[in-house]
């Protein structure tokens, strides 16, 4: 299956032509969707590495896996989550940005978005990631 796919078929589609958007872009969308959610500490790359590592954001696709077909895609994005917050909800607000978002930047119609949560921090441990990550920006501003 190809990484690109067309989006909506365009009656004017002779004059205009096709409009597509690669699976990279969709699983763009999902992950800067999602880690704007209270409660999620941060994308993890998936079930498939084994590892609760959050990845920086130059690598948040590679916890959003994306399948599409001509006009329609489905994603799986895999969480990390915050202790304070319930689960569940971190997990419907991922999905109905995600999905949304997608939908409204792309047309694509959204089948589903499955969340797997693949971690829980506790609130020293994302106080400690969050001091790291301003570390680090103020490493790179410099």
């Amino acid at each position: 299956m190809s990484d690109k796919q067309v989006i909506k078929d365009n009656p004017q589609e002779r004059e205009l032509g096709n409009v597509t958007v690669s699976k990279e872009v969709v699983a763009i969308i999902a992950a800067q969707e999602a880690i704007k959610i209270k409660g999620v500490v941060g994308i993890t790359s998936g079930y498939r590495s084994k590892s609760n590592n959050v990845l920086p954001k130059k690598d948040l696709t590679k916890g959003v896996e994306v399948w599409m077909k001509p006009g329609e895609a489905a994603i799986t994005i895999s969480i990390i989550t915050a202790y304070e917050v319930g689960i569940f909800k971190v997990a419907e607000e991922v999905q109905r940005r995600a999905k949304d978002a997608i939908y409204s930047m792309t047309g694509l119609d959204v089948l589903k978005v499955n969340v797997n949560v693949q971690g829980v921090k506790f609130k020293e441990e994302t106080n400690k990631l969050k001091k790291e990550k301003k570390e680090k920006q103020k490493e790179t501003a410099k």
